[in-house]
């Protein structure tokens, strides 16, 4: 078919647009290829060149956008190429006039494509379709890539910008690191010359110290020349001289301008020297003089130096002699604050709290002595009298035991020691440890009397008196003597020296105003009432008893003898023994003695009933006691009960074969029973075992039964 001059019009206008879209479809492919981030944009000095004219070439053909993409490369180095952004502006400048020009043609030529459709072929608007949609697709990618090249344009001018202020940083650390280093540099040569002058200072007051120092040692050694001098004369007993020197050696104090630690020492060791000397010495009024000095030189120490522990020391015991307690023990305190390691401080401490009866801090004042120095035994021996405060016998015994051993010679030890023993009833150990006080010193007259008191109680009497005796010879008139020789009196008696005792005990009670004691005082009297008692002198012995119960009205032992003797008298006072031994008996219900009188008393008054309920009482609470049994026996046997006398007889036999009056009364109350058999033999036992007692009683009973 031959084709009309339209239809070939309509034809090539196709294909140039075809061949048009194919181009676009290349160059934005090409541009894509050229502005992502595949293409190597690391531009080097070798190929900068090379670009330009690349762009170049582009740029005459027309490629204007793949010109400056080559450009842009390059700027992305090297941003200030002042070759490449002129090139740069040309090139925009020729993209520019080009686009005029090709608006300016279009618009001239008024060419109007006219194409008819009606004689294209189905093919041909397929294709043609198909350029619609890749021109639309080239569009929309060149949209793109304007869009990226202004983003990579953005991105740049960001680089530019960060770049041109990390330059200025670097500009201005540099500015600061050169004035940083400058200004060291000045320090440095002013700390140079600090030093420099320093040094001078130094070796100017290393000379100045050297000068004053020999000064110094020359005015210590002058001090201490006149200490020693003093304390060689307190040690001659040469107080006036001492003091001159001490005197002395403090008025050349200070040796500073200010009161130094050393002016303090030297004053504490003039305090200390005076104070040892004030130990040492016997005589009254030399030891209050040194005593004062040394306290006033101690606070003369405390003004230089608050923290001389010595000086507080010396004031506590000025406390101490005043009675000052709580001062002693403020004292005391700061010494130990400021030397906690000196052992008699914490002795003293321990002493003044056992003086307040603080026995628990006492103890711990005096643990803390014996740790500081194990070896002081005056420590273990006060720690021993407090443990004894404290109950603590073991431990107590303990503490004088290593006493006793760190000095053999601590003769107040060994008596501790013996108290101890002599209370658990351990009488020779006790002896042993008073003989050792003895030992140590005979002349202690308290060792001496209370090793006769053990003695006593060991039942070595003839000892006993030697103690006695020896103590009474060494003692003055005082309540101590009082008491030996009521001790002398009763260790007599027990030996039946009646007469000496009677002396004693009549000189005790004599002396007894010396005693404070009433009770003690009424025990002596007792003793002496108790004695002449003894001796069948009743007139005499009542009213010294009465005196007791005047000074001690629940003296049993004198109601109950004071009873016995109401008792024993012709005719006897019984209402009078009763009453007193009732007010034992109400007193105690459980006194024997009370018991066995009310049933003597009753007994005589041959109510015996009731001496039966007294006697059963007696033997409830003593029940092997003869004397009891016997009287027992005798009422049951008045009060007619015959098998029971009978029976109570047999037991008091049975306990003593020797009751020879208990076989004659049994015999009476077999008589009584109808028992002559058992009687004669009873009887019969008697006349053959004691022939001569009660024989005539004996041989008229016998008579009778038969």
């Amino acid at each position: 078919m031959k084709l009309s001059k339209k239809q070939k019009i309509a034809i090539a206008a196709g294909v140039g647009i075809i061949i048009l879209i194919i181009f676009s479809v290349l160059f934005v492919r090409g541009c894509k290829s050229g502005g992502t981030a595949n293409v190597d944009t690391t531009v080097t000095d070798s190929n900068v060149s090379n670009i330009i004219k690349l762009a170049k070439t582009y740029a005459e053909k027309g490629e204007y956008d793949r010109a400056m993409s080559l450009l842009d490369s390059i700027l992305l180095e090297d941003v200030d190429n002042e070759e490449v952004l002129a090139l740069l502006d040309e090139i925009i400048q020729m993209k520019k006039e080009a686009k005029e020009a090709e608006s300016s043609a279009n618009n001239n030529g008024n060419i109007t494509v006219d194409i008819d459709t009606d004689g294209i072929t189905n093919a041909m608007q397929d294709s043609i379709s198909s350029m619609k949609d890749a021109l639309a697709e080239s569009n929309k990618q060149a949209e793109e890539n304007r869009r990226s090249m202004e983003k990579l344009m953005k991105i740049q001018e960001e680089q530019k910008i960060a770049e041109e202020k990390r330059r200025a940083k670097e500009l201005e650390e540099s500015k600061i690191k050169k004035q940083q280093e400058e200004e060291k540099k000045e320090r440095e040569a002013k700390l140079a010359e600090e030093k420099r002058i320093a040094e001078e200072k130094r070796k100017a007051k290393e000379a100045e110290i050297a000068k004053k120092n020999a000064e110094l040692k020359k005015k210590i050694d002058a001090v201490n020349e006149e200490l020693n001098l003093g304390k060689v004369a307190l040690s001659t007993g040469d107080i006036e001289t001492a003091m001159k020197h001490f005197e002395k050696a403090s008025s050349m104090l200070p040796v500073d301008e200010q009161p130094s630690d050393y002016d303090a020492s030297v004053k504490s060791e003039i305090a200390q020297a005076l104070y040892e000397a004030y130990e040492k010495s016997e005589s009254k009024e030399e030891k209050e003089r040194l005593f004062n000095e040394a306290v006033n030189m101690a606070k003369m120490a405390l003004k230089d130096n608050p923290n001389d522990a010595n000086s507080h020391y010396i004031l506590s015991q000025e406390a101490t002699n005043k009675k000052d307690w709580n001062t002693a023990l403020t004292e005391l305190t700061k010494a130990i604050q400021n030397n906690p390691n000196n052992y008699i401080y914490y002795y003293d401490l321990g002493k003044i709290q056992y003086r307040q009866k603080k026995y628990s801090e006492a103890m711990r004042s005096f643990t803390t002595s014996c740790e500081k120095e194990p070896n002081y035994a005056p420590s273990r021996y006060n720690l021993g009298v407090t443990q004894l405060k404290l109950k603590n016998e073991n431990a107590a015994l303990s503490a004088f035991r290593k006493a006793i051993e760190i000095n053999s010679k601590y003769e107040k030890a060994y008596i501790e020691e013996a108290r101890i023993l002599s209370r658990r009833g351990d009488f020779n150990g006790a002896i042993k440890s008073y003989e050792k006080a003895l030992e140590i010193d005979n002349r202690n007259v308290e060792s001496t009397m209370e090793l006769g008191s053990v003695y006593y109680q060991a039942g070595k009497l003839s000892k006993a008196e030697e103690k006695f005796r020896k103590a009474i010879s060494m003692l003055e008139p005082c309540s101590d003597l009082t008491l030996t020789k009521f001790n002398l009196s009763t260790v007599l008696f027990d030996q039946n020296k009646i007469s000496e005792a009677e002396k004693f005990a009549r000189e005790a009670y004599q002396e007894k105003d010396y005693v404070k004691n009433d009770k003690t005082k009424a025990n002596i009297i007792y003793n002496y009432a108790l004695i002449l008692d003894i001796s069948k002198k009743v007139d005499e012995a009542i009213p010294f008893y009465m005196e007791v119960l005047k000074l001690n009205p629940n003296h049993t032992k004198t109601k109950i003898n004071l009873g016995v003797m109401y008792m024993n008298l012709t005719p006897p006072d019984v209402d009078t023994a009763m009453a007193l031994f009732l007010q034992v008996y109400n007193a105690d219900k459980n006194n024997f003695e009370a018991n066995n009188n009310l049933g003597n008393a009753y007994l005589l008054k041959e109510d015996y009933a009731n001496a039966i309920v007294y006697y059963q009482n007696a033997l409830k609470i003593d029940s092997k006691n003869l004397d009891a049994k016997s009287n027992l026996s005798r009422a049951y046997a008045k009060n007619g009960e015959y098998e029971k006398a009978k029976e109570s007889y047999t037991e008091l036999l049975r306990m003593n074969q020797k009751d020879w009056d208990a076989y004659i009364e049994l015999a009476k109350v077999c008589i009584q029973l109808n028992q002559n058999n058992l009687a004669e033999g009873y009887l019969l036992t008697v006349k053959e075992k004691n022939p001569t007692f009660k024989a005539a009683e004996i041989d008229t009973l016998l008579e009778s039964i038969k």
